[in-house]
């Protein structure tokens, strides 16, 4: 029995083996004569079906789209720092609000 899984394991694998190589011949073939546009396979059509929730990107398209994010983030960031630049002004004026009081605190305990 195991003699047969092992055997139809080992012919599983040379007929994938086999139509990939030729599929990667065929490819070659086609680049060597010019023509630069490969077959797809099933996933791939299928990635450009209209009907499909997934969709094939260009290099292009997926460094435009990072460049978005990243545009993004870094106006995200730049909110934040604001916000932090406000919260050390309010900081700096507290203590100095605070500052103030000591010394008039001083001035009336001594008088």
């Amino acid at each position: 029995m195991f003699t047969l899984f092992g055997w139809s394991g080992q012919q599983g694998y040379n007929y994938l083996d086999k139509r990939n190589s030729q599929e990667l011949r065929e490819q070659a073939q086609l680049k060597a004569q010019g023509d630069l546009e490969p077959k797809d396979n099933i996933l791939q059509k299928f990635a450009k079906s209209k009907w499909s929730p997934m969709s094939v990107l260009t290099d292009e398209q997926y460094e435009e789209m990072l460049q978005e994010k990243l545009l993004n983030v870094e106006a995200q960031i730049a909110i934040i720092d604001e916000r932090i630049e406000g919260v050390k002004k309010q900081a700096m004026e507290a203590e100095a609000k605070r500052k103030v009081e000591e010394q008039q605190q001083q001035v009336q305990g001594k008088a």
